[in-house]
């Protein structure tokens, strides 16, 4: 693969977007490329957190203007939408968590990106920003979906209709990036959380990560409970839960 890296180690998957002469911009090819990773790190059993970052001074800058701006009325735009509004939705629906280590800007559709991740992780470095209405279009691959069941209504608005551009720590403030720290203690503190992960088995990370596609598949709560009952009755007796209930039970 030439757009994109991918390095696994300790149970993590490292996947670099590696576009940095366009701020790793969002091609086709790009696509193509992080939906084969996906599917290849969803059937590893050794890989159980993955982290996607960039190359250079960008996290994702948005889609690959040499494509997209090529396109003209809904239907020469509507098929490069939706084709990288599928890949976001492969993200958001994994079945293992997903880390945005955001680098640098992540800026329209960046923003859109690092929204599609489980966790978003910034240098102070990193600016943000939903600025499509300045551009005359809006969020087209589902990021304004994203942010309005991600943050109170009202700061979603905010953000999709000023259109302006964030710093790290703003973005925090509006509760859109989790934690922010020195672009040179970034990966240290992302990885040493992705670790935390990576030391639990993996029936369990992928037993959670189907609770939040549930909720997010729209099920009522009452149902998710229900299912999370009788999912934890299917683990529940296993050799290795038995193995540590036993262990528990000889230091008492």
């Amino acid at each position: 693969m030439e757009t994109v890296l991918i390095r696994k180690e300790a149970g993590i998957a490292t996947i670099t977007l590696n576009r940095p002469h366009v701020h790793n911009a969002i091609s086709m090819e790009l696509v193509d490329e992080l939906q084969q990773v996906l599917a290849d790190c969803q059937s590893d059993p050794q890989v159980k957190v993955l982290v996607i970052t960039g190359t250079g001074k960008s996290f994702v800058s948005g889609g690959d203007l040499n494509q997209f701006i090529a396109a003209r009325g809904h239907e020469q735009a509507h098929p490069l939408l939706s084709k990288v509004a599928g890949l976001l939705s492969s993200i958001d629906l994994y079945t293992k968590p997903v880390i945005a280590m955001v680098n640098g800007a992540a800026v329209g559709g960046g923003c859109e990106f690092a929204g599609a991740c489980h966790f978003r992780f910034a240098s102070e470095q990193a600016l943000f920003g939903f600025v499509q209405i300045s551009m005359h279009i809006t969020t087209g691959w589902g990021g304004g979906s994203r942010l309005l069941d991600l943050l109170p209504e009202s700061k979603a608005l905010a953000l999709l209709l000023a259109g302006e551009r964030l710093s790290a720590q703003e973005a925090k403030t509006y509760g859109f990036v989790d934690e922010v720290y020195p672009h040179e203690q970034l990966a240290d503190a992302v990885y040493g959380f992705a670790q935390k992960i990576a030391a639990q088995p993996l029936v369990g990370i992928e037993a959670y990560m189907q609770l939040v596609r549930w909720k997010r598949e729209g099920l009522v709560r009452e149902e998710r409970i229900r299912r999370e009952v009788d999912q934890c009755a299917h683990l529940w007796g296993s050799p290795a839960h038995v193995s540590v209930v036993q262990k528990f039970l000889t230091r008492q």
